[in-house]
């Protein structure tokens, strides 16, 4: 069809009746009035003109036969004007012959179809129509009075019964003449009828129009709608789509259409009955009638038959119905695209027009049976649509623009490749009933095999005479065929490339690469599918992808390119698709369900082949063979000592029979630090064809901290490994159906350590909150365990540690302990640092002092050790990291006081913290050396009579020294030893010994970790269990709910859990009472320095005693001063003083030393004399005597003044000498009375 005839066909129609042979005299004057321009049609008083372009008309003719007069409207008739031409040379003539054909012709034609009409009068040039006068009248004027509005001899009464125009405003007689005076008067009357025919045409259409909506609002008000009538209102729907139609309302036309179909669907639903339901012989008749697209419209027989049924009840054609509707549809949509005035509102409708072609095309192919005329007929319509003269002026016009945005086209190509598609697969049912084959993808269904040549075909050809030129070349062989499939199929991938359909023109690229295969044609096959197959297994569908990777890998060896790695690279993708989860639809499309486990078993023997070939290391997901899940719990195993295992859950993808020599599951400490890492081993494992099982994993290493999965490996060739990593999102990971990671060795996949010293398994732990979702590593009781701790005696300013070492169960060889202090300044001597033990018994503990030097201020110093052991003839790993608290749970004090003969020391025990009271059991002071006599008070302090210190309540110890030689030497030590016990210690031992004897009693050794390491988190009333021997916890809720917390994460056995839990109920209660303390002790041992004091001074008031004193009596006094060097050294003592309350240094001759006494008498006294006198210490031994006389101010018991001694800065040559002061009668007092008969108050 020509794009210009678009907007002309099925023009209206206008009826004329030429009983005088007068339309062909005027025939061309007036058809050059049509098509009809610019109409307009006022359908609502309050809604905007619709507006009619062009309007196609064309002349019928018709002649009335009143025999066959019918009294109902002609369904099918689309003529909206009927005219009658008439000429009279007289009155006479026109009464006798005219007027009644006029009548008739009314009566007949006009009075029952409802349609506009209109009365042509031709005037021939010899007649000359006389003036109007009261007798005579012209043969127009006749005419008007006879048929114009009232006219006399007006048959039709209710013309304009449904008019909403007065019917005053039409002319309903037109007169034209033979000749005309000029061409602008013949113009003029041409034109003025042409104008009068639209407001004729318009006002049929608007009756039509108004009638068939009244009908259906009358049937949408109707309730409970029956079966007849929804095929009414399918019917009136029909008649009003088929008047718009007319009027070239396109827009209303197309949703009417939709509507229709709609309606359609409903009334198939509910009135089955009223279809014929197709028959091969209707489809037959349909398609010998060779219908003509282009001149095709709404056939006037289907509203007959709509008619029939309503009337008669005849049913209605259903295939004939949807076929007219079809066509109906697809003109209406090209002439909307040829009108429409953008590109992508073209594009639309013609897309709209492909989709209802090919669903028309696919309810003809379901519901008829193959036959070559059907498949023939239908591949003729496909290529009728797609060779549209529109479509190709669109795509033109498209391509000619240059446009950012998007391709308007887009919906166009789109449906273009669908429907070649169509087409393609019409060809095909057309083939293979020839007995051609398919050249398709379902080529791909048999064995992939490459010596199989050529299959045969199926079924034997069948001979046909095709009518389509085309198709009868294209199908002559199986060659052309293939060569016509190929083209389609190019063309295809053209439309959908051009309107970014990537994946389609993958999928259709995957078939021109079978057909290429299917030739042998290996080279342009792999250079197809050289990343398509990707596409189908990302996308889960590993069926097809699976099979186009096989073909590809075929074609890689047939090319023999050398290029082993990328051959591995593609069978290990190949190996890939057999995973479960590689199809993400449920039991189709699963490559492993056409490949059984012999191909599977050959193709990962086939890859253990090819990878000696590789180079370079290659890397590959273990996910490819098998996906694991691991338990979160690392247990110790009973029989193996020293051995801790792991469960992994296996899920074998490939549902054969696996060996694995080597299975490595790698473990990294959660740290802050460089990670320490240990390795679970499982060998010779076998793997069975079941979907799930479960293999241990073992290690002979132990580290007691967090762990989370590093890495799972297997690698069965030098050169071949399988790795699945855990590990954080940000790092790089091995994607199973992304690219392969090569040249990644060990080195690579794990960082290097951080620095030598790590082989001691050194890390900085995160906090406890940061420990979630990981896996601890606690160790068994009943295997070699460490610790570190304070010795049990300490020597003070001694800087040392202890590392005990329980062997456990079994007696341990070759033991080998390396030690390392973490601290900075904390240094190691070389002889402590490592040490070698040839053998420990079983249940035997050694405990090793370990010496260090630090300078600095911190008491909590971190240290690690490396034990490595042998039992049997195998060799086990200890790692073990602790804090060491080295500041000590007591506080020592003492205090000396010189006297003549003796040095009298008072010790201060106190508690260093001041909540943590201890226990002191025994306290011993002694010279070893029998330089001193050493004494004490009866009250000694022993295991059965131990001191209680609290922390606001010190103990004192009181001791004499006495030399034995009367001199004394500040290198001289006396030795103080106190041992003493920690009551939080005490209450924590006595609670790990109850839980000794429950876990014991229940098997539960292997948990004593888990129980202990929380035992310092017991809060206890330590100064009740001081004074009751009652243990009180204060925090038993708490404890608990740590320790349920604990066993959660980290014990498997429900049996065992609940065994735990009833273990502690019976463990930590809020009360336990002790029979007998069980004392945790400690030794401390003090060198205490001998003090020494360069002079010691006495001091005595001598007066006369008397039994009292009165009040300002002058009392007499003679104050005594000796001076002594006994307590004070000759030579020079360099040696530090660990204990002392007196300072040494070196000792001064005392020639002319001078000193100066001061009293100090207060206000008690008056002083009559001296208040501070100097004097000279000239000997070792020297007295002074000072007379004085004092007078007592008060009354009362009196104490004598005070007197202190200092040297003098005059006699001093290097230092200032110690010394102290004895008032031998400091404490006497005086009674002092008032004078007789006179009275004294006190206030």
């Amino acid at each position: 069809m020509q794009l210009e005839e678009l907007g002309l066909q099925n023009p209206i129609s206008v009826g004329y009746y030429d009983p005088f042979s007068i339309y062909a005299s005027v025939k061309n004057d007036l058809e050059a009035k049509f098509p009809l321009t610019n109409l307009h049609w006022k359908y609502h008083p309050l809604k905007p003109v619709k507006s009619i372009p062009v309007l196609p008309v064309k002349m019928v003719e018709e002649v009335p036969h009143r025999a066959s007069k019918a009294n109902q409207e002609d369904v099918h008739e689309n003529i909206y004007l009927r005219l009658i031409f008439v000429k009279a040379d007289n009155l006479e003539i026109y009464r006798a012959q005219v007027r009644p054909l006029i009548q008739a012709w009314l009566t007949d034609l006009v009075e029952a179809k409802k349609v506009s009409w209109a009365i042509v009068l031709f005037t021939p040039t010899s007649q000359k129509d006389k003036s109007s006068s009261l007798i005579k009248k012209s043969i127009h004027d006749k005419l008007v009075v006879d048929f114009g509005k009232n006219g006399k001899h007006q048959t039709i009464t209710t013309q304009s019964d449904l008019e909403e125009v007065p019917l005053e405003d039409d002319e309903l007689v037109f007169r034209i003449k033979e000749s005309y005076s000029s061409d602008i008067e013949k113009l003029e009357t041409y034109n003025n009828m042409a104008t009068e025919f639209k407001n004729l045409i318009l006002r049929t259409f608007d009756r039509r129009y108004n009638s068939y909506n009244e009908e259906l609002d009358n049937l949408s008000e109707t309730k409970n709608k029956n079966s007849e009538a929804l095929i009414r209102q399918l019917y009136f729907k029909l008649k009003l789509m088929d008047i718009v139609s007319d009027m070239r309302f396109l827009d209303e036309s197309l949703k009417l259409y939709e509507s229709i179909n709609e309606d359609l669907k409903l009334a198939l639903q509910a009135a089955g009955h009223a279809f014929k339901k197709s028959d091969h012989a209707t489809f037959e008749s349909m398609r010998m009638q060779r219908f003509n697209t282009e001149k095709a419209t709404l056939s006037r027989d289907l509203l007959a038959q709509f008619n029939a049924y309503i009337s008669q009840g005849v049913p209605v054609n259903l295939q004939l119905t949807k076929f007219n509707l079809f066509l109906g549809a697809s003109l209406l949509l090209q002439s909307l695209a040829n009108s429409a005035p953008e590109l992508s509102l073209s594009s639309k409708y013609i897309s709209h027009l492909f989709q209802r072609v090919i669903n028309f095309i696919n309810e003809i192919l379901e519901s008829q049976q193959d036959s070559f005329e059907t498949l023939e007929w239908l591949f003729s319509l496909t290529d009728h649509y797609l060779k549209l003269q529109l479509t190709k002026k669109l795509v033109e016009r498209g391509s000619s623009e240059e446009s950012n945005a998007i391709n308007p086209l887009t919906g166009i190509l789109e449906y273009m490749g669908e429907l070649r598609l169509l087409q393609r697969f019409i060809a095909g049912r057309i083939a293979s009933l020839k007995g051609l084959d398919p050249p398709d993808v379902g080529y791909l269904f048999e064995e992939v095999s490459l010596d199989d040549g050529n299959s045969a075909s199926n079924s034997k050809s069948r001979e046909v005479k095709l009518h389509n030129e085309p198709l009868r070349k294209a199908l002559e062989s199986q060659q052309s065929y293939d060569s016509f499939y190929e083209e389609l199929t190019v063309a295809v991938i053209q439309d959908f490339a051009n309107c970014g359909r990537g994946k389609t023109v993958d999928l259709l690229s995957v078939e021109l690469a079978v057909l290429h295969y299917k030739k042998q044609d290996f080279k342009q096959a792999y250079e197809i599918l050289l990343n398509s197959y990707e596409y189908f297994i990302e996308n889960g569908w590993s069926f097809m992808g699976g099979l186009l990777l096989e073909i590809y890998i075929n074609c890689l060896e047939k090319l023999d390119s050398g290029d082993h790695l990328h051959i591995l690279d593609t069978n290990m993708k190949l190996l890939s698709t057999f995973k479960e989860e590689a199809s993400k639809v449920s039991d189709i499309n699963k490559y492993n369900i056409v490949k059984g486990a012999d191909r599977r078993m050959k193709l990962l023997n086939h890859v253990y082949e090819i990878a000696p070939k590789v180079t370079e290391l290659v890397t590959y997901p273990l996910e490819t063979l098998f996906n694991t899940s691991l338990s979160p719990f690392i247990e110790s195993v009973k029989n193996q000592s020293g051995v801790y295992k792991m469960d992994l859950e296996i899920t074998n993808n490939l549902a054969i029979d696996l060996d694995l020599e080597v299975l490595a599951l790698e473990l990294e400490e959660l740290s802050t630090f460089t990670p320490y890492r240990i390795t679970f081993t499982g060998k010779d494992i076998k793997l069975s064809s079941s979907p799930k099982q479960v293999v241990s994993l073992y290690t002979s290493d132990f580290k007691q901290t967090h762990f989370k999965p590093s890495k799972l490996t297997y690698k069965p060739r030098s050169n071949l490994e399988f790795i699945q990593l855990f590990q954080d999102p940000t790092t790089d990971q091995i994607d199973g159906n992304g690219t392969v990671v090569h040249n990644k060795s060990l080195t690579n996949v794990v960082p290097e350590e951080a620095n030598t010293a790590n082989s001691l398994g050194i890390s900085i732990p995160v906090p406890a909150d940061q420990t979630d979702n990981t896996i601890y590593m606690y160790g068994d009781s009943r295997f070699l365990c460490a610790s570190f701790r304070v010795p049990e005696k300490i020597e003070l300013n001694a800087s040392e540690i202890e590392i005990v070492i329980n062997s456990g169960n079994e007696p341990v060889k070759d033991v080998r302990v390396q030690v390392q202090a973490l601290d900075s300044g904390v240094a190691l001597t070389e002889e402590s640092n490592s040490f070698l033990l040839s053998l420990i018994g079983a249940h035997e503990t050694h405990i090793q002092r370990v010496p260090y030097k630090y300078f600095g201020d911190s008491k909590v110093l971190s240290f690690a050790a490396s034990i490595t052991y042998s039992i049997g003839k195998e060799q086990r790993k200890h790692f073990l990291q602790d804090a060491v608290d080295t500041s000590l749970r007591i506080s020592i004090s003492v205090q000396d006081v010189f006297r003549a003969d003796s040095i009298y020391s008072k010790f201060q025990i106190g508690c260093a913290h001041t909540k943590m009271p201890i226990r002191v059991t025994d306290v011993d002071f002694r010279c070893n050396e029998n330089k001193y006599v050493v004494a004490t008070s009866s009250c000694d302090v022993k295991d059965s009579n131990p001191h209680v210190v609290f922390g606001e309540q010190p103990a004192f110890m009181f001791y004499r020294i006495t030399p034995h030689s009367g001199k004394v030497a500040s290198s001289d030590t006396l030795d103080l030893t106190i041992k003493y016990s920690s009551l939080q210690k005490e209450c924590e031992a006595l609670i790990i010994g109850l839980h000794e004897d429950y876990f014991q009693s229940f098997e539960l050794q292997q948990y004593s970790s888990l129980f202990i390491e929380l035992v310092g988190l017991l809060q206890f009333e330590l100064n009740e269990y001081a004074l009751s021997n009652v243990i009180q916890i204060k925090n038993v809720d708490f404890f608990k709910s740590r320790f349920r917390d604990s066993i959660d994460r980290n014990v498997r056995s429900e049996k065992d859990k609940a065994e735990l839990i009833c273990c502690v109920d019976g463990i930590v209660k809020e009360c336990i009472q002790v029979e007998e303390p069980k004392f945790v002790n400690q030794e401390l041992y003090i060198p205490v320095a001998v003090p020494v004091l360069d002079i010691l001074h006495a001091v005595e008031f001598s007066y006369t005693k008397q039994t009292q004193f009165l009040v300002g009596e002058p009392i007499e006094m003679k104050l005594t001063i000796s001076s002594t060097f006994k307590w004070s050294e000759m030579k020079d003592c360099d040696e530090e003083v660990l204990a002392s309350s007196s300072p040494a240094g070196k000792r001064v001759e005392a020639k002319s030393q001078k000193y100066q006494f001061v009293i100090h008498h207060e206000d008690n006294w008056l002083l009559s004399g001296l208040k501070k006198h100097a004097f000279t210490v000239q000997k070792p031994n020297s007295n002074a005597e000072f007379a004085l006389t004092l007078i007592p101010l008060n009354v009362g018991k009196l104490p004598l003044p005070r007197v202190t001694i200092k040297p003098l800065e005059e006699g001093i040559i290097h230092r200032v000498p110690s010394t102290d002061t004895v008032h031998e009668n400091g404490l006497e007092t005086v009674l002092v009375v008032p004078e007789l008969q006179s009275i004294t108050f006190s206030f």
